[in-house]
């Protein structure tokens, strides 16, 4: 029997009380034990202990203190979690060993972000602002049942706050610190018509000084410079119907290097200026920018239909970014590229939830989304050294339509006290349309090229699991799940028209329990799981052009185990770790007649540890807490090839926070530092194949400052 015919039988019912994902309730206080986490990972509101799924569950509070503003500050925070530090427009986020670099309009992460139930619009508004969150998770592993397409490495789910019916909530802060650090945030909420229509605004700023300094024309690179807003009515006409109307902006421009030369007496660039040994300084001739503009608004509906639920969800959103590169790193006119991406994004979710009071539950849902991107790149070089040289430049001109339609059903079946067994499936159908236009004026030996392709692709995904109740507040599970992440083309800057790729599978198995022991003092959660990549999408720059192809096996296998323990009221103690051993299992053509197989998959650490501290305790007329948080990731190499001048070596970095809160909890002041020991390394390095040389980019220094907030 096919693996997808045991899922098939797997199949029982599934399903969701009435809350959604906005509607998340507050952690419950255990008498000074540890809170209760309310879910919705799987599409109804739910403990996270109960949930048959490797989860970091994080509530706006538990996010404010370990000082994480968005959620690439996660990587610190989450066992098996990585990125690769390419930056908000460019850069990527991974779960247990594969980190998908979604460079261009074509290509689609494996780990799928929703705010609200709503996926984001392309893999560059991941990088979300977190000014009003209830509660943020981390589901690792394939979620193709109830998340669907795109979801092979995991999910990033975020509940915001829901708008008040019934009294007036205004919190904010604002922080001021080294580097002209610069920090604001804002939640208010009150009711226009009691228990029955409410209002919310959300919102956030930081600005931050560049701390690279560019001797070419004396000004600060790699600063910081973000705003967003969210904003939303919740209307309860009657007890049976819940509507909720959301809207939220994003915008980002900051001045950021593609890095810096790593060395001065290799490659095509040897001898050149433009190369310094102190990391904070660097010689470049071209401005840099990375800027992003995302705009969406969503309609959530909850109709209760006695114990019968239904749900639509209902959104539109427009994502535009642009990064601009002095693609040589010196003080001379060799090459730049300029790179504008687009795209508008329509989704339609439709869901039936049972009653969840039987031995069986379910859920059924219908999904839709059209996307309409585009895309206008080039890349500007100087000819052949000489009299002769001249600029010339290569560009393309793309517009890709993306229409994706799914059906789903997942269940639960309780046959036994204790004992419950899970599946579901889903259908997928995708159709995606490019226009494809390549220029060349430059001497560099790429083509000029048009070309109109079509792909359509299709696909079951789904899981199946079983938990098993071994006494109160300790669970035991083990489950397998088939992820997909559909197909596409590669509207680049690219030597010929091969720019198809076809769809990347997952299998993956896990085994895990939950627990809550001592009077839920303590909490143990661990999982062990193995995943089979096949036909996984590989990218790389071959010379002077990208390419994205279906060249690589994969063969992942791992651990996180997190804990977390509260001895007594006054002190919270946490503990993550994660192993993952991820290597390939085939990757002919990584590089020139090279098959990397064997080697460890780009990004990807083996460990990753975290540890935090948190101590309170009654001063005066207030509380004065203290909190530490240390997070270590072992060595990582940038490239397949593994090689050594593409490894970053292994760092550790510490976070620190001492606040007092007085006025009845109303005021507060902080004092904080991150990167704490002012650790010097690498977040970013690429190898610049035309040039022979590799550039590097260095993580922010030590920074600290004061905070002051308030709440009523």
């Amino acid at each position: 029997m096919g693996k997808t015919s045991i899922l098939a039988l797997a199949i029982c019912a599934c399903a969701t009380t009435p809350a959604q994902a906005q509607n998340a309730a507050p952690p419950a206080d255990k008498g000074g034990g540890l809170d209760t986490i309310m879910v919705v990972a799987r599409k109804r509101q739910e403990n996270v202990q109960s949930v048959p799924i490797s989860i970091t569950a994080l509530t706006g509070a538990g996010l404010a203190e370990r000082s994480v503003n968005r959620v690439t500050d996660l990587v610190a925070s989450v066992p098996n979690m990585s990125q690769d530090g390419g930056g908000a427009v460019l850069g990527a986020i991974g779960i247990r060993g594969v980190v998908s670099q979604t460079r261009n309009i074509g290509f689609d992460s494996g780990l799928g972000v929703y705010v609200d139930g709503v996926l984001t619009v392309r893999p560059s508004g991941a990088d979300q602002e977190l000014p009003d969150i209830a509660t943020l998770e981390v589901l690792r592993g394939p979620q193709g049942t109830l998340f669907g397409r795109n979801t092979t490495a995991g999910a990033i789910n975020i509940t915001t706050r829901k708008p008040s019916l019934d009294r007036t909530i205004a919190e904010g802060k604002v922080a001021v610190g080294n580097l002209g650090l610069a920090e604001a945030s804002l939640f208010a909420t009150t009711p226009i018509v009691t228990d029955k229509l409410g209002i919310k605004l959300a919102g956030s700023i930081a600005s931050r000084d560049g701390y690279i300094t560019n001797l070419y024309d004396h000004s600060k690179v790699n600063n910081l410079n973000r705003k967003s807003l969210r904003g939303g009515l919740l209307w309860q006409p009657s007890p049976s119907l819940d509507i909720a109307l959301t809207g939220s902006w994003l915008k980002q421009a900051d001045r950021m290097i593609l890095g810096q030369p790593a060395g001065n007496t290799a490659g095509g660039l040897a001898g050149l200026p433009g190369y310094y040994t102190d990391p904070y300084t660097v010689s470049q001739d071209h401005p840099s920018l990375q800027s992003r503009d995302i705009w969406s608004a969503n309609l959530n509906i909850d109709w209760h239909l006695g114990a019968y639920t239904i749900t639509s969800i209902s959104a539109y959103g427009d994502n535009r970014s642009r990064l601009i590169v002095d693609n040589d790193s010196r003080p001379i006119p060799l090459s730049y590229s300029d790179f504008q991406d687009g795209a508008k994004q329509f989704t339609q979710e439709l869901r039936l939830a049972s009653p969840t009071s039987g031995r069986a539950d379910y859920l059924l849902g219908l999904y839709y989304l059209h996307q309409d991107a585009d895309s206008n790149r080039s890349t500007v070089a100087l000819g052949p050294p000489g009299p002769g040289a001249f600029f010339g430049t290569i560009s393309s001109i793309s517009t890709l339509k993306t229409d994706a339609f799914a059906a789903f059903a997942s269940g639960n079946w309780r046959p036994l006290p204790g004992l419950t067994i899970s599946g579901g499936l889903r259908y997928n159908l995708e159709t995606k349309d490019l226009v494809f236009n390549q220029t060349n004026s430059s001497f560099v030996p790429l083509p000029n090229l048009s070309a109109q392709l079509h792909r359509r692709d299709t696909n079951v995904s789904g899981n199946a699991s079983i938990s098993y109740q071994l006494v109160a507040d300790t669970r035991i599970y083990a489950s397998i799940a088939r992820g997909f992440k559909s197909g596409g083309f590669n509207p680049d800057i690219v030597g010929d028209t091969n720019i198809s790729f076809g769809p990347e599978n997952a299998w993956s198995y896990e085994a895990g329990i939950k627990s809550d022991l001592l009077g839920h003092k303590l909490r143990i959660n661990a999982a062990a799981f193995y995943t089979d990549y096949k036909d996984l999408q590989v990218s790389a720059l071959v010379g002077a052009a990208f390419q994205i192809r279906n060249a690589a096996a994969a063969k992942i296998k791992g651990f996180e185990v997190e804990v977390t323990a509260k001895p007594v009221r006054a002190v919270e103690l946490n503990l993550g770790a994660g192993y993952t051993d991820a290597t390939y299992a085939d990757f002919p053509g990584c590089a020139p007649a090279t098959n990397c197989a064997g080697n460890r998959l780009p990004f990807v650490p083996r460990f990753s540890l975290n540890a935090g501290a948190q101590v309170g305790q009654d001063i005066g007329a207030g509380r004065l807490t203290g909190r530490i948080d240390v997070n270590w990731h072992s060595s990582t190499y940038f490239e397949a090839t593994n090689t050594a001048d593409g490894n970053l070596p292994g760092y550790l970095l510490a976070n620190g926070r001492l606040a007092y809160s007085f006025a009845q909890d109303h005021l507060s002041v902080a004092l904080f530092a991150r990167n704490m020991f002012d650790k010097r390394y690498r977040d970013y390095s690429f190898y610049l194949a035309p040039f022979s040389e590799r550039l590097d980019r260095w993580a922010p220094p030590r920074t600290f400052g004061i905070e002051l907030g308030a709440k009523f």
